[in-house]
């Protein structure tokens, strides 16, 4: 795992944080609801929200993924190992990505997990 990933869940491991959205020219991007536990108690619905089933039930596939937060919508935040180091991606499964025959949309949101943690910012009230 890289150092980044080691420290993000030795500081916190999971829950709603405090600065969680990531605005872009004013306009909100994306906004976390959740990050997963590494590991965490069953809960009352049916999916376990913890890292660790997730990646048992290939909740992302067979890819180098490794899901880590969700939005409001149920989009899920994950790492992509496909590099030297980690980048940080979200999938939007209500924009199914035909071309790369996917049921979501694969999108970049930051080069690695530091850089994606200095992007977020306090929801700004309307």
């Amino acid at each position: 795992m890289p150092d980044s990933y080691i420290e993000f869940y030795k500081f916190s491991n999971g829950g709603a944080p405090e600065e969680n959205t990531i605005y872009d020219e004013d306009e909100e991007v994306f906004n976390i609801s959740f990050l997963y536990p590494l590991l965490g108690k069953e809960t009352g619905s049916s999916i376990s929200e913890n890292v660790l089933f997730m990646i048992k039930q290939n909740v992302l596939g067979d890819k180098l993924y490794i899901p880590f937060g969700k939005d409001r919508s149920g989009n899920i935040l994950y790492l992509d190992f496909n590099f030297k180091e980690p980048t940080v991606c979200a999938c939007f499964f209500d924009e199914p990505d035909e071309e790369a025959e996917l049921p979501y949309t694969h999108i970049d949101i930051a080069d690695n997990l530091f850089e994606f943690l200095e992007m977020l910012e306090e929801y700004r009230e309307e």
